[in-house]
């Protein structure tokens, strides 16, 4: 069902399938494609159900089978695009079926109906930059007129052309060979060191792309390959110059498409929160919201970013006004499931600051009341499976509620679970702050809760930790939403000054 959906999608509302109505077999397969426009996402069972057959009858496989050959049949047939919605789609699929029938009528010697198409696909495709297209249709109308229907301006016109692009899609595939063997090498965890290189190889080949042709989705491609080239050592300074240049690229140019920009911008996100950078992050977010509609998948990305920024630099108010600024009908409805959870460790976090008198919350607002941290973490369903930053969070988040709670017994069991942790699955270079982190943590324990000897206990561990700031760390930002040493000092003030003996229960 999800191949009909995905045929579906691509036939326009307006053309009819070519099918006789006075059939039954066709007229079914007419209910199958009305069920399918209305509901895009029905299984297999509820179709069937709805034509009173089994899903895994010969029947409704039969039934299938016709819809999908007749959707091809409407998919592949030729129409001029026009000025309808969705332009640039119609006319890339127009200019390639004409080529598609050029292809088959090119052994016909006399044959000369498809030359006025050929040109105007040729024009098409040169006016929206489908270079492969372009160079295919040139080199056809070369070889009409050089002997067929000779005409010698014609013929000297498109072999030009024809060279051109043959020159600009031979720079293309190039370009496009090179940035997929860099996300090949990166997704494999090779050395740093060899992505890099093969990166700045690439690039040294093909930066004179962008001044040469001046065609949108090269230079985009070449951008790309130099984010990648800096992203590969977290270069986050470079990575917001580079992406900032091409998005005022494609700014300029006709042809962008918004897939485009989101790739900077995305990146641009992640270079702010990666280097703490509270300012010029925000209004980089602001600039953002202002352009995305409430419920699409930047609108949750443009906020999360607002809020982890606010949260790393402390201001936590901020953060909270933030959180309420959201459409929250969006959130619980158009968000999928797996980002869901990312805001819902950041609502923990905030009520864990409202507990610590660290945010003051508006007057009426009972977003908190009924927050309860033990019913949050069981509503997690991917983050327990994962082993990195975000089931950190979950340890890290039961470990202050219990020290905010004065659950002394059970924070002590939590900070030997987040210890067992980190021991097993964060060991690797760039985990320092967080390890000496944990070790501040084991002392709360050790020292009965006891304020002033945490304190004199800990200071090298959290002077360790200023050792690697934050702004140099080079983990995914979401590892640490609110600094470690920050959230030290949160805790330490949630102390008091009478040393609490632990009695653990005998087996």
């Amino acid at each position: 069902m999800r191949d009909l959906s995905e045929l579906t999608a691509l036939v326009d509302t307006t053309i009819s399938l070519c099918t006789h109505d006075d059939i039954p077999a066709e007229a079914e397969a007419l209910k199958l494609l009305d069920l399918l426009r209305q509901h895009p996402t029905v299984d297999g069972a509820t179709a069937a159900a709805h034509f009173g057959l089994n899903c895994a009858s010969v029947e409704f496989e039969e039934l299938k089978d016709r819809l999908k050959v007749k959707l091809l049949d409407a998919v592949t047939s030729l129409e001029h695009p026009g000025l309808e919605a969705h332009r640039r789609d119609r006319e890339f699929s127009y200019v390639w079926k004409v080529i598609a029938v050029g292809k088959q009528l090119r052994k016909r010697v006399g044959s000369g109906v498809l030359l006025p198409y050929l040109e105007d696909a040729y024009r098409r495709a040169e006016e929206f930059e489908f270079v492969e297209a372009a160079y295919l249709c040139a080199v056809m109308l070369r070889r009409q007129y050089t002997n067929r229907y000779y005409d010698a301006e014609k013929y000297q016109y498109y072999r030009e052309r024809s060279t051109y692009y043959r020159r600009v899609v031979r720079d293309y595939q190039d370009i496009v060979t090179a940035i997929n063997d860099v996300f090949y090498l990166r997704n494999a965890q090779a050395p740093t060191q060899e992505i890099r290189k093969l990166a700045e190889e690439s690039l040294a080949r093909h930066t004179h792309c962008v001044a040469d042709y001046n065609i949108t989705m090269i230079s985009y491609l070449v951008f790309l390959l130099e984010v990648n080239l800096y992203l590969v050592e977290d270069e986050y300074a470079e990575v917001i110059r580079v992406s900032t240049a091409a998005l005022q690229y494609l700014e300029a140019r006709p042809q962008s498409l918004p897939t485009m920009y989101q790739v900077f911008e995305a990146n641009l996100a992640v270079a702010y929160a990666q280097l703490n950078d509270y300012r010029n992050g925000i209004i980089f977010a602001q600039r953002m919201l202002s352009k995305t509609n409430i419920g699409e998948h930047n609108y949750f990305k443009v906020y999360e970013l607002m809020l982890i920024l606010a949260l790393r630099a402390g201001k936590f108010q901020r953060a909270y006004e933030i959180y309420h600024s959201i459409d929250k009908e969006a959130l619980e409805s158009n968000m999928a499931s797996y980002y869901r959870e990312t805001f819902r460790i950041i609502e923990a976090y905030l009520f864990l600051l409202v507990k610590m008198g660290q945010v003051k919350p508006a007057i009426g607002d009972t977003t908190f009341c009924r927050f309860r941290i033990k019913r949050c973490l069981n509503s997690f369903e991917h983050a327990p499976q994962e082993k990195g930053h975000r089931n950190v969070h979950l340890l890290i988040i039961q470990l202050v509620d219990d020290i905010v709670q004065r659950r002394h017994l059970q924070s002590a069991l939590s900070i030997e679970a987040v210890g067992k942790y980190v021991q097993r699955y964060l060991r690797g270079k760039g985990y320092e702050r967080i390890r000496y982190f944990l070790r501040a943590l084991a002392q709360l324990s050790e020292q009965g809760f006891h304020r002033a000897a945490v304190e004199r206990h800990t200071g090298k561990y959290i002077r360790a930790i200023a050792r690697y700031p934050l702004e140099e760390s080079k983990l995914e930002y979401y590892m640490e939403l609110i600094p470690y040493d920050l959230l030290w000092k949160l805790l330490v003030e949630e102390l008091g000054y009478k040393r609490i003996k632990l009695r653990r229960q005998k087996a």
